[in-house]
């Protein structure tokens, strides 16, 4: 298991069913200290982010900026398709240290699967953070 590991959860905004793993996921993450960075185009599940419940500051993400949510939780807003495309998020996962990304959001989704192969191209080993790799890699962290 990778020490330089986060989560990235990629359009998971507040109308999203059934992402009762991905947040048990995100919650192992950071009890585990992990970084948690969330991608949104307006919103966040305030399941899956209980620090986003009051909303996000959307003058700061649509600069290009970086909300910090927690220790270790961010969020970035999409500029493009894909979770990199002109975002500071490769920028933010270097400086953290980060070679190890597991994607969370709705899959099939274009714009998960954009993430996915621009990870990819930047050097990154991906996971996508299916439901039986979200309960199975939770329970990792959590007994870690």
């Amino acid at each position: 298991m990778s020490e330089a590991m986060a989560l990235v959860t990629v359009d998971v905004g507040r109308g999203l069913a059934g992402a009762g793993a991905l947040c048990s996921l995100a919650a192992a993450f950071r009890a585990a200290g992990l970084p948690v960075v969330h991608v949104v185009d307006g919103s966040l599940s305030p399941a899956l982010a209980p620090a986003a419940a009051a909303g996000l500051d959307e003058d700061l993400l649509s600069t290009g900026g970086v909300e910090v949510l927690g220790r270790a939780e961010m969020v970035v807003a999409f500029r493009s398709l894909g979770a990199f495309d002109a975002t500071p998020l490769d920028a933010l996962l270097r400086g953290l240290g980060v070679d190890t990304i597991v994607v969370g959001g709705s899959v099939p989704s274009p714009r998960v699967s954009a993430s996915v192969a621009a990870a990819e191209l930047r050097g990154y080993r991906v996971m996508l953070a299916t439901d039986e790799l979200a309960v199975t890699l939770g329970a990792h962290l959590s007994a870690a």
